[in-house]
């Protein structure tokens, strides 16, 4: 084990600028922590970007659930509820309101990814009274199985406000970050931050990211951060923290590893079980080269503990070894993002990165060519026929923001593929006309594909709320959220 004053600086230096220059990211900024301590911090930069420090925050997305989560567990510790009890009898007018607190919790609740109305990333959240008298459907039973749910966390989210009398994020700052010296982390920057942007997958472009109010979905995945503050909550979270009692003051370590142990397996189609999800944390199995540590093994299997986050212009992703505690957080400021943080971690082990699965974006990964194979398998077809063989205007490239997708027509379902390791899910002909339903594991399972027309003519693709478009950012189609002022542009 590297011992804290040998921590490999450069060579950690060197996967975040490899991380940069390989996705064309405007700025990118990560942290190490060892012992309980932040050991290293770096910043990978275009010349264009200005130039930030690790000082300046980043939007983190979802890397917020595990954080909301923490309040909801302390609530749990004083008694005020229990895991089990279903959130209806202390939010009657929720959503879903047999689902259990823990279910909600662990995305097992059956609610839909997404709010109703537009894509509120860009264009701004729902407040609650929106989110009850939406009516959203169940796409399952409470404990079915797991389907990724932002609106699942704004329902914890108002039951943190409910049952403390403030505001969600004002709960976190008493109760967590200040006590963690968490001083950059905030619903809106503490101090320096830097903007996101999407960048074009085909040339040397940027598009400006609007920075929407999330309202009631706050709590899914507002929070600004540093990389360094992340991995101090991360090692706190994962038990390998220095706070000693303070820390167990904010949450005992057996409540922290009640949040941190597997409760629902994320099944894809086609790819092994190598994540999973625990009460607002995600728990993975990264494969990392360790020369010489087992004999005739190449690679050994890590269980790590955090979550990753993604919202228009920035994407991030927080890593914690379960059994060192060495932990690496790593922001970006695209919308594509970066990848993960598999090679910084394999960095500080004093690894080199042989593998690195995915992260969870928004929920599980589809293996795109997992679904390829189903579509091709006999016997796939869907209800309603070889309907595919009827809408060939809705096959064929698409692009969410600036990441491509391909939509595919066969046996009578369509499946919505992309790069490895970015989400796709196959669609069934769905119960309205010209509707389609997802019906693989993928975050897209149970939600509604809808061709958008303008004038007669397909423009957009409407999937679970998402607007998807014939080229990045299409200026003829209205982006929820809006156009930068001038277009594609230079950084």
């Amino acid at each position: 084990m590297t011992r804290v004053d040998e921590v490999p600086g450069a060579e950690l230096s060197g996967v975040l600028a490899r991380t940069r220059d390989g996705a064309r990211v405007p700025a990118v900024s990560a942290a190490a922590g060892r012992a309980g301590e932040v050991v290293w911090t770096g910043v990978a930069s275009a010349l264009q970007a200005g130039g930030p420090t690790p000082e300046h925050a980043f939007r983190i997305g979802s890397i917020t659930k595990p954080m909301v989560a923490v309040a909801v567990l302390r609530l749990v510790e004083e008694g005020k509820f229990a895991l089990h009890d279903p959130i209806g009898a202390h939010l009657p007018e929720a959503p879903a309101a047999d689902a259990t607190i823990a279910e909600l919790l662990s995305h097992t609740s059956g609610l839909p990814a997404e709010p109703a109305g537009d894509w509120w990333e860009r264009a701004g959240g729902s407040t609650w009274e929106q989110i009850v008298a939406s009516g959203l459907p169940r796409l399952v039973a409470p404990g079915t199985r797991y389907h990724y749910s932002n609106v699942g966390f704004a329902v914890l989210g108002r039951l943190v406000e409910v049952a403390r009398g403030r505001a969600w994020d004002a709960v976190l700052r008493d109760e967590l970050w200040t006590p963690l010296g968490m001083t950059a982390t905030g619903r809106v920057p503490t101090g320096p931050h830097v903007p996101g942007y999407a960048v074009h997958p085909h040339a040397e472009l940027v598009h400006d990211e609007p920075v929407a109010d999330y309202l009631a979905m706050g709590p899914a995945g507002e929070l600004w951060s540093t990389p360094s503050d992340l991995v101090r909550f991360g090692m706190w979270l994962a038990c390998h923290d220095t706070f000693g009692e303070a820390g167990d003051a904010v949450l005992p370590a057996a409540a922290r590893r009640l949040m941190t142990a597997p409760r629902m397996v994320v099944d894809e189609p086609g790819a092994a079980w190598t994540g999973a999800y625990g009460l607002g944390v995600q728990v993975r199995k990264d494969l990392i080269d360790v020369p010489g540590l087992v004999p005739e093994q190449d690679t050994v299997p890590v269980r790590t503990v955090g979550h990753s986050g993604s919202v228009p212009g920035f994407t991030a992703d927080l890593r914690v070894d379960v059994e060192t505690g060495d932990a690496v957080a790593v922001i970006g400021s695209s919308t594509g993002g970066f990848g993960d943080g598999t090679g910084l971690l394999a960095a500080l082990r004093g690894a080199r990165p042989v593998v690195g699965l995915p992260a969870v974006v928004r929920g599980p990964e589809s293996d795109s060519a997992g679904l390829s194979a189903g579509l091709r398998t006999p016997g796939a077809a869907g209800t309603g026929g070889d309907a595919a063989a009827g809408v060939p205007e809705l096959t064929g490239t698409w692009y969410w923001g600036p990441v491509q997708f391909t939509l595919r027509a066969a046996a009578g379902r369509l499946a919505l593929v992309g790069a490895p390791g970015v989400r796709g899910t196959e669609f069934a002909p769905g119960g309205a006309p010209g509707t389609w339903v997802g019906v693989s594991a993928g975050y897209w399972q149970g939600e509604t594909l809808r061709p958008v027309e303008r004038d007669g003519r397909l423009v957009a693709l409407d999937v679970g709320t998402f607007c998807l478009t014939r080229s990045p950012y299409a200026p003829e189609v209205e982006i929820p959220g809006g156009h930068d002022d001038v277009g594609w542009h230079a950084l």
